[in-house]
């Protein structure tokens, strides 16, 4: 089911082993879950909220009652839809209770870092989407960074929380001070992915009624969201981006920190971390200046490049000073470097 719904999160997994890997593998599946039911179109507003309020009821409490999900997914199936996700994650809501059984067999310290993630999640969607339908517009857009770090916070930050909590729990070589310099780190490393997402994304999301590209950083400008991908507004909409893209390298700064801090004998946690990281870095790089971004265009980094990053930080992933000059590499080209 993970390499349908996301072939790139299948290959980081698998340097993961044991109960850290099958917690990894189910909170990742389980937000996908949620993710898909923010991003389907639904006719009527009412249906998504009430859909996704039920999916965060069932980590409410330590026991999920495989009836109400039954009855939650028959409910899926008939609420009336403009659009839906694409048919892989469709098919992974249809397997919820698949899922929800291999989660049973995890140890409880697991489960319960997992049902805390999925309801703040769900909370953070819900909260976004209420405003979304609140204004009642086409589109809806952050109005300012703070608005954008909010949702990145609860769609990505939360995991940040989540892995930390996983990796302390799967093992016991992580020292008081490294806890607290991974806690410090893990929130930032979350935004840093996510506003990557958003930029190479953000054609889709426009399409979908959705800007989170802050107003406040258009105004600077002289524009607004309206006029994002407006032909005669190219080069303050790339300013726009340029900023945007430095902001989430800001953030991909610390989830380097993060990366580093921890201890090099938990190398396949490294990689784990290490490779998103890279691979978000080298997206930035291709996504600043890039025209294509605001002619419609999703920014991608070429199969080969995956294949050399994966290769890279493998091989580097041991030495703290060959991972800083590697990422450093992709990094300088973005400017005002924090380490």
């Amino acid at each position: 089911m993970l390499t349908k719904v996301s072939r790139t999160f299948a290959l980081n997994i698998a340097f993961l082993r044991g109960d850290l890997y099958r917690s990894v593998l189910y909170a990742y599946l389980f937000c996908r879950i949620a993710d898909t039911i923010e991003d389907t179109v639904f006719t009527n507003f009412q249906d998504q909220k009430r859909l996704l309020n039920a999916y965060k009821s069932f980590f409410d409490s330590n026991k999920i009652d495989d009836g109400a999900i039954a009855e939650w997914i028959a409910d899926f199936r008939q609420a009336p839809k403009i659009a839906e996700a694409g048919k892989y994650d469709i098919e992974l809501i249809y397997n919820t209770p698949k899922v929800v059984l291999c989660y049973r067999n995890l140890p409880e310290t697991y489960q319960g870092a997992i049902r805390e993630c999925i309801v703040e999640m769900s909370d953070g969607m819900l909260e976004v989407l209420g405003r979304k339908f609140a204004v009642k517009q086409r589109l809806y857009f952050s109005k300012t960074v703070e608005d954008l770090n909010r949702y990145c916070y609860y769609v990505a930050g939360t995991v940040g929380i989540l892995l930390t909590r996983l990796f302390l729990a799967s093992s016991n070589a992580i020292r008081q001070s490294i806890e607290q310099n991974l806690k410090a780190h893990s929130v930032s490393f979350g935004l840093g992915l996510q506003m990557t997402n958003i930029i190479k994304d953000c054609w889709g999301d426009y399409k979908r009624g959705w800007c989170y590209i802050p107003q406040e950083m258009m105004t600077k400008n002289g524009f607004g969201p309206e006029d994002l991908f407006h032909p005669q507004n190219r080069e303050n909409a790339q300013k726009t981006m340029n900023a945007l893209i430095l902001r989430a390298a800001h953030h991909l700064d610390d989830a380097l920190a993060y990366s580093l801090a921890i201890p090099r004998r938990l190398f396949r946690i490294r990689i784990f971390c290490l490779l998103p990281l890279f691979l978000a870095i080298a997206t930035l790089t291709e996504a600043k200046d890039n025209p294509g971004i605001l002619k419609g265009k999703s920014v991608k980094i070429s199969r080969g490049k995956v294949r050399q990053i994966i290769k890279k930080t493998m091989f580097l992933s041991v030495s703290n000073l060959a991972l800083k000059n590697y990422y450093a590499r992709f990094r300088v080209s973005l400017g005002d470097m924090k380490v």
